[in-house]
């Protein structure tokens, strides 16, 4: 069964969950993981890409958003609606809305911060997963 993890950050700015999810991509991908961005739209999924390719000036991590270039299938994909195109084990959802996909991961990552409507948005996805059994994990930070 899919596990989900919940990362409650202090830090209340907007983009807080993008900064900690490139740690944490590059976490599985160190670990020889495939991993899935899942954002609210095509503007979080190019912030999200920025990013990727910014975080540090030597390491790499191959990534592509979903679409962008047929046949290539990194092992890290961004996405904004799409399904994945690989067989991914991790998926991050950075959206408030939990994709229709999430079951045929192994491991979800969710985040609760920002605003009020925010956490508000964040609470009712972990008691989406709550309610139907799914085993829960929280980490500060």
């Amino acid at each position: 069964m899919t596990k989900v993890e919940f990362y409650i950050l202090q830090d209340e700015k907007p983009h807080a969950a993008f900064r900690r999810a490139v740690e944490l991509i590059q976490n599985v991908y160190n670990d020889n993981k495939r991993v899935f961005v899942h954002t609210q739209d095509q503007r979080a999924a190019e912030r999200m890409d920025e990013l990727l390719w910014t975080h540090e000036a030597n390491s790499f991590l191959p990534h592509l958003i979903s679409g962008e270039a047929s046949g290539l299938l990194p092992p890290i994909q961004i996405g904004y609606g799409q399904e994945p195109e690989i067989r991914p084990d991790v998926l991050i959802n950075l959206s408030d809305e939990i994709p229709r996909f999430h079951g045929q991961f192994a491991t979800v990552v969710e985040f609760a911060h920002g605003d009020e409507d925010t956490k508000a948005k964040a609470r009712e996805r972990f008691k989406y997963y709550r309610d139907r059994g799914y085993p829960l994990q929280h980490f500060q930070g």
